[in-house]
C-alpha cells in the first residue's frame, strides 16, 4: 500500500540502453528491496496516528500525499528547477498516475480494509505483479516466463502466513471488499506501467513530484474543508508523525522504488516489492513486540526464496 521513489534514471532523459547490464539489475533490486522496507513502516505510522489522532482515513491519505508532494516540490524549486518542466504530452500519462495510481489505491486500500479486514488487504493487493506482468506482456510483449511464475507464485503464498490470512478469525470477506482489494492490485499496478512509460523522458523526481501533488488534489476534492482543518483542530505532535509517514514510506519508500524502475522490468520491480510484507512482519516484531509464528517463518522463507529465482537471472527490460 499500503497502500505508497538514480544513476539509470539520470539527469538528463534515458538513452537508449541504459538499463542493460548485469551490476544494473542487481542494484535494481537492491533499491526496490529498500522501498519495500520503507513502505513497511507506514503501518506503524498509520497506525498510531489513528489510535491517538483519530483522523477519517481519506483525510490522512490526503496529508501524506501533500506533504510528500511538498517536500518534493520544495527540494526541486530550490536545487532542480529544471526537473519541474514536463511534456505538454506527458500530462495525460502524469494525470493517470497520480489519479489511478495513487489517489484511487488510498481510496480502494481504505474500502478494503474496512470490508474484508487488514490481512485480506494485504493479500488481494498483491495481485499487483500478476497485473504488472499482464500490463507488460501487452504493452512491450515482456515474456511470462517460468521463472517468473515461480516467483509470482511463490512471493504471493509466502504474503498468505506473513499476513496471517491463514487466521480465519479475521477473514471477513464480501464481494465489493473483495473489488476493492483487487482494485489496490491494479492501481499499483497502473503506476508501475505510467512509470515505466514516463521513465524514459523524465526524471524519477519529476514523476513522484507531480503524482503526489496531482493525488492531493483529487484526494481534496471530496471534502476540502474538515480535510484542511483536521491537523488544526489536533495537538502539534501530530506534525511529527504526518512528516514521518511522508518522508519514509512517501518520499523514501516511492523514490528508491521509481528509481529501481529504472533499472528493472515493471513485472520484476512489482514482484520483488513483496517483500514489504515480510518487513512489515519484522518491524512489528521489534516495535510492537509481535511474535513471529512458525507458519510466518516459513511464509518469509517463500518470499526470499521468490526473489532469489527472480532475480539470479538477468530480467528483459522494455525496449
Amino acid at each position: 500500500m499500503n497502500t505508497g521513489t538514480q544513476t539509470a534514471v539520470a539527469e538528463k532523459p534515458l538513452a537508449p540502453g541504459f538499463w542493460k547490464g548485469a551490476g544494473s539489475t542487481r542494484k535494481g533490486y537492491l533499491l526496490v528491496l529498500g522501498a519495500a522496507s520503507c513502505w513497511a513502516t507506514s503501518g506503524v505510522l498509520f497506525k498510531t496516528i489513528a489510535l491517538n489522532y483519530g483522523p477519517a482515513p481519506l483525510t490522512l491519505a490526503f496529508w501524506r500525499c501533500f506533504l510528500t508532494f511538498s517536500v518534493l516540490f520544495a527540494v526541486l524549486l530550490l536545487f532542480r528547477r529544471d526537473l519541474l518542466r514536463v511534456e505538454r504530452q506527458a500530462l495525460p500519462l502524469l494525470t493517470g498516475a497520480g489519479v489511478l495510481g495513487v489517489a484511487l489505491l488510498q481510496v480502494l486500500w481504505v474500502y478494503a480494509v474496512e470490508l474484508v479486514g487488514v490481512a485480506p488487504a494485504h493479500i488481494l493487493n498483491y495481485t499487483a505483479p500478476a497485473f504488472v506482468v499482464v500490463f507488460s506482456w501487452l504493452l512491450w510483449r515482456e515474456p511470462i516466463t517460468w521463472r517468473k511464475i515461480a516467483a509470482l507464485a511463490l512471493t504471493f503464498g509466502g504474503c498468505i502466513p506473513v499476513a496471517r490470512a491463514y487466521d480465519f478469525s479475521q477473514v471477513r470477506l464480501n464481494w465489493i471488499g473483495v473489488l476493492a482489494g483487487v482494485g489496490t492490485g491494479v492501481a499499483w499496478g497502473l503506476y508501475a506501467v505510467f512509470g515505466k512509460i514516463l521513465l524514459r523522458r523524465h526524471h524519477s523526481w519529476t514523476l513522484m513530484t507531480y503524482t503526489f501533488g496531482i493525488a492531493a488534489l483529487a484526494l481534496l476534492l471530496p471534502f476540502p474543508l474538515r480535510t484542511l482543518a483536521f491537523p488544526l483542530s489536533r495537538p502539534w505532535h501530530l506534525w511529527i508523525w504526518l512528516w514521518l509517514l511522508a518522508l519514509l514510506p512517501g518520499v523514501a519508500g516511492y523514490g528508491l522504488y521509481t528509481w529501481g524502475l529504472g533499472y528493472l522490468s515493471a513485472s520484476a520491480a512489482a514482484i520483488t516489492a513483496t517483500a514489504e510484507t515480510l518487513f512489515a512482519a519484522i518491524l512489528a516484531a521489534l516495535l510492537l513486540g509481535d511474535v513471529l509464528t512458525p507458519w510466518q517463518v516459513l511464509g518469509s522463507v517463500l518470499i526470499i526464496v521468490g526473489v532469489v529465482i527472480l532475480s539470479t537471472r538477468k530480467q528483459r527490460t522494455e525496449p
